[in-house]
């Protein structure tokens, strides 16, 4: 028997609203999402990614983030769909696109570093995903320790198929960064978990806020500019980091950054190349992701 609807809130109390079309959003997002027009504004509706995942948790999440002043879409109900066995969670719309205009760049990525770094202020109690569990606060997350974070899909024994990806001395490098992040004595705090350009949303040259938080995760504070330095140069051609550091304020080294960023790199590579997803090692993914590694390493 499934659990019975709960809902979060509700859009306009007692107003029948008229939907004129649901599509499914392809892009920009983790998880499974659709477009809903209505007569009068645009809502979007999430797929939980698994039926353990209880969406209040992100209503709580996207609750907390506004009340700080960060710009992300509002949930307006929560429910147990007993036929997807999924929970679903109807939420606002953020107005604009994904930033894709490197003219736009600056000014959009500097407010959207402003906010970054409340969002990343945010205490979380543990590492890793995010548990959506229902209401509560602060967030868990599914590691207690900052090791186990950092180890978390990597090959044990080491190198284990690495050593099909990197030679003797890189696997050297990375084994000394992996020492120096687990010797860290690190609080974890909120991580947006998968910050690139496509989350950044921007209309007529103006940042409008954030969007996709399912991979939002506890992690060291400056996850999320290592992930974006990971991912730059992706879609725009030019650097773009240093309009977002400018914009975040204090932040790290380029080193800590730099093992940072590998590191998660690392960890995308270990997943892909393991059990869930078997790439092999000359799969365009993989080798695109080793050759960034290895341009973070110099």
């Amino acid at each position: 028997m499934g659990r019975r609807p709960v809902a979060a809130g509700r859009d306009r109390p007692g107003r029948r609203l008229i939907v004129f079309s649901v599509e499914r959003v392809e892009d920009g997002v983790s998880t499974v999402v659709y477009r809903v027009r209505t007569d009068d504004a645009t809502y979007y509706l999430r797929v939980g990614e698994r039926p353990g995942d209880d969406l209040r948790t992100d209503a709580e999440l996207h609750s907390r983030l506004a009340a700080a002043g960060v710009p992300v879409p509002a949930v307006l109900h929560t429910q147990f769909d007993v036929g997807l066995d999924r929970w679903v969670a109807l939420t606002t719309e953020v107005l604009g696109a994904p930033l894709s205009r490197a003219e736009d760049a600056p000014a959009v990525l500097e407010a959207a570093g402003r906010h970054l770094a409340v969002l990343n202020s945010i205490p979380v109690d543990g590492f890793g995903f995010i548990v959506r569990d229902g209401p509560g606060w602060p967030l868990r997350a599914e590691f207690p320790t900052h090791r186990e974070f950092v180890v978390s899909h990597l090959p044990d024994p080491w190198p284990g198929r690495l050593t099909e990806l990197f030679s003797p001395f890189e696997l050297d490098v990375l084994e000394g960064l992996i020492a120096e992040q687990c010797g860290l004595d690190v609080v974890p705090a909120l991580a947006h978990g998968d910050l690139d350009v496509t989350p950044v949303f921007v209309q007529d040259g103006v940042f409008t806020g954030f969007i996709d938080f399912g991979e939002a995760r506890g992690a060291e504070p400056w996850f999320d500019l290592a992930h974006f330095l990971l991912h730059d140069g992706e879609r725009l051609p030019a650097p773009l980091l240093p309009h977002l550091l400018r914009g975040y304020g204090v932040a790290p080294s380029q080193r800590v950054l730099r093992r940072s960023a590998v590191l998660l790199g690392l960890r995308q590579v270990c997943r892909w190349s393991g059990p869930l997803r078997n790439l092999p090692a000359d799969h365009p993914m993989v080798l695109d992701r080793v050759r960034r590694l290895r341009e973070l390493m110099v």
